[in-house]
């Protein structure tokens, strides 16, 4: 999913002297401009050309949209057929089969390696019954919600046990979703869970001595995803439940859509409370935002390990978080964070005012937080782990398989 922001940290964390990187993008939106340098690669001398650190992208060749839509009719005589996540319904504009397997076979990759499952994971398993034996060995990651939500739908359960039988190498973001993919019939080997992003350095975050304590901070920051997983609304509701406890801070909502932000418009007429959809911001931004924060909620029916439930960790943020995702990994409930089912909006309403009127709850949190992800989600520690995956998967491989190409 190259314009993802994980796919671009996941990809400075592995970048340098080891291995020269080439990227399949999923479709043909723009790049993650973190991901620079790149270059187009159409060809194996392209590919070697490449400087060092600079990330290859696969040009496809199928420019305009006949030559697309004449490569997915082609698809639909071969008899496959696209199934659709609910939260990214099919377009022309998807990868086919066709051109990864063409990019495989131009590139001869020592490893495959799928970052998401539903759009990355389900075109590899296509492709990886195209080329049967001559399939390089494939580590698949998994992000989020592709397992947690999908595998309960009936008709994607059956392609994730598929892409479980069919997987060399298993990364996850948290032990939760290992069981979940022995319980699809995991074949390959489960690594040590790393978090979907890699992780941060540390040495540019501040240091909780040069912010706020969380007690004296006076603003609220809330992930306002409403749709297919996210529950913005749920959170809004609670904050009507809780207005009463929270009317002295300022509440800014990240990433909410218009309902989100009529429902937000309606709290500020009728509660009293300083609310508002903020506007979307550069990650650097965000990062100011949560360091101002006594507290981060967000809430969802499926997710992994919230990206921001970790930010909020790292600068001190006291995290409110669905008991539907991975914080409990990360977190004990009602010491270092508030874990919430999703559809429990006055469990939330209390959680928020118990997180707005205890200063010794949200202080106490802050230092063992820190200490936990400087732990955990380093970029230097999980870099140098998830070469060593790299390595592993590498030595699995057929020794024939390796031989006389250089690595990639």
């Amino acid at each position: 999913m190259q314009n993802s922001i994980h796919l671009a940290r996941w990809v400075a964390l592995v970048r340098g002297d080891f291995a020269r990187i080439v990227l399949l993008p999923v479709d043909e939106a723009p790049l993650a401009p973190s991901l620079a340098p790149w270059s187009p690669v159409a060809t194996a001398a392209e590919l070697d050309a490449l400087e060092p650190g600079t990330v290859g992208v696969v040009a496809t060749g199928l420019a305009g949209p006949a030559a697309r839509a004449a490569a997915w009719a082609e698809e639909a005589r071969r008899g496959y057929r696209v199934l659709d996540p609910i939260q990214v319904p099919w377009r022309p504009a998807f990868t086919t089969p066709q051109e990864m397997v063409a990019a495989v076979r131009t590139f001869r990759p020592d490893l495959v390696h799928t970052l998401e499952i539903q759009r990355a994971g389900y075109l590899t398993l296509e492709v990886k019954r195209r080329l049967g034996a001559a399939m390089p060995p494939w580590l698949l990651s998994n992000w989020g919600s592709d397992l947690y939500l999908y595998e309960r739908l009936p008709e994607h359960r059956a392609v994730l046990i598929a892409v479980m039988r069919s997987i060399d190498g298993y990364l996850a973001e948290c032990r939760r979703d290992v069981a979940l993919a022995r319980g699809l019939g995991l074949l390959g080997h489960a690594f040590e869970p790393i978090h979907a992003t890699g992780g941060v350095d540390f040495g540019r975050m501040p240091q909780l001595g040069a912010l706020a304590a969380p007690s004296r901070r006076e603003a609220i920051l809330v992930k306002g995803y409403h749709g297919w997983a996210g529950r913005g609304l749920h959170i809004l509701s609670a904050l009507h439940l809780a207005a009463p406890a929270l009317r002295r801070f300022r509440i800014r909502i990240l990433v909410g859509g218009p309902a989100v932000a009529r429902m937000a418009q309606a709290l500020a007429d009728q509660d009293g409370l300083d609310v508002a959809v903020l506007p979307h911001l550069p990650n650097d931004e965000v990062l100011r935002r949560v360091a101002e924060a006594r507290m981060v909620v967000g809430l969802g029916i499926s997710d992994g390990v919230s990206a921001m439930l970790l930010e909020a960790m790292s600068l001190g943020a006291f995290p409110i978080q669905g008991t539907t995702s991975g914080a409990g990994e990360w977190v004990r409930d009602g010491v270092d964070g508030l874990l919430v089912c999703p559809h429990d909006v006055r469990g939330l309403a209390d959680a928020l005012a118990r997180a707005a009127g205890d200063d010794a709850l949200v202080d106490a949190a802050a230092p063992r937080n820190r200490q936990v992800v400087e732990a955990r989600w380093s970029a230097a520690r999980n870099g140098a782990a998830a070469l060593s995956y790299y390595r592993a998967m590498l030595a699995g491989a057929p020794a024939d398989a390796l031989a006389g190409r250089a690595r990639a």
